[in-house]
């Protein structure tokens, strides 16, 4: 009998890729958490539909229940958190200890929870490993953190095999485009490049950040559901690329891709780089989560290619 995942956020942007990486390995039966009535989606035709609202406790032991593992996606993106800081904290702090604590309840095995990069402060900078402190004040990173904490007490207390994981700029094509995603700057540049034929940079670019294609993350994520108990340890993992790149040599992998996909040669358009603009070196570490087995892919061309190819199709 094939084990059971829970999945929160199975109908975003992250969610729906994992979801149907889970479906189309057939090693998983893949359950989605939904706040409203939905049907399966078409990239997951087989998983079942539960209902769950962590923000009103309401269907939380049910959802949970015959699960083997627990994947929490759920969560307000950046600009949601900003605008409604309550909610996310609601959302990825108390949310987060309803379903921990049902998930004790029902005997669920495994319990994953996607963090952020970003509760190690902003701009990440220097050398960046999981026994970096963490400092954060931004909404979105407060409320995961709070979240981690919850995961981490049931970890140590041996009631639930947790994992925390503090993942990277991602970025790749979503399945359903209505999702709120398209203000985050891959998907923007590729939207512009598609829209306009140049892009518009909001900063000189010489920031630097670790992005991660989707691929990886659902690649990562599968990992953990089946990784020896004996390599788990505290369960907490960085998740991210190999190197670290500035958003201007972003920007420039989008030309190329573009020009090679679309035929379009775009004209980069920025700021003039300014005394106050941070352009420190980045080091994400991953080796920790390497050492476990795990080799991501880095195809960031893949991503690349299929957002802009969605993004001319769809006008956006």
């Amino acid at each position: 009998m094939k084990p059971t995942v829970l999945l929160t956020g199975g109908f975003g942007n992250l969610g729906g890729r994992l979801a149907a990486s889970l479906h189309h390995s057939g090693n998983w039966n893949v359950r989605l958490a939904s706040r409203t009535h939905r049907n399966a989606p078409s990239w997951a035709p087989d998983a079942e539909v539960v209902h769950l609202d962590l923000l009103k406790n309401s269907g939380v032991l049910d959802a949970c229940k015959g699960v083997d593992s627990v994947i929490h996606l759920a969560a307000l993106n950046d600009r949601e958190a900003v605008t409604h800081p309550e909610l996310a904290a609601a959302l990825s702090g108390e949310g987060t200890r309803l379903l921990a604590d049902a998930a004790v309840d029902q005997g669920v095995k495994r319990f994953l929870f996607m963090s952020t990069s970003h509760v190690y402060g902003s701009p990440l900078e220097g050398t960046i490993n999981e026994s970096s402190s963490t400092y954060c004040t931004h909404p979105y990173a407060t409320s995961h953190l709070a979240g981690e904490h919850v995961v981490l007490s049931k970890h140590e207390q041996g009631k639930l095999l947790s994992f925390r994981i503090r993942c990277a700029n991602g970025f790749g094509f979503p399945l359903d485009p209505s999702v709120n995603i398209w203000h985050v700057l891959m998907y923007d540049l590729c939207r512009q490049v598609a829209s306009h034929g140049f892009m518009t940079l909001n900063s000189s670019g010489v920031q630097r950040r670790n992005f991660i294609p989707v691929t990886d993350i659902c690649g990562a994520l599968t990992h953990f559901l089946t990784l020896d108990q004996t390599r788990i340890g505290d369960g907490l993992f960085n998740l991210g690329g190999p190197i670290s790149n500035s958003v201007l040599e972003m920007a420039e992998k989008v030309a190329v891709r573009s020009k090679a996909v679309l035929g379009i040669d775009p004209q980069i358009l920025r700021p003039e780089v300014s005394p106050k603009d941070n352009s420190g070196e980045l080091d994400y570490q991953i080796s920790k989560l390497v050492s476990t087995g795990f080799n991501p892919s880095n195809n960031v061309d893949f991503e690349i290619d299929r957002l802009l190819t969605m993004c001319k199709e769809l006008s956006l």
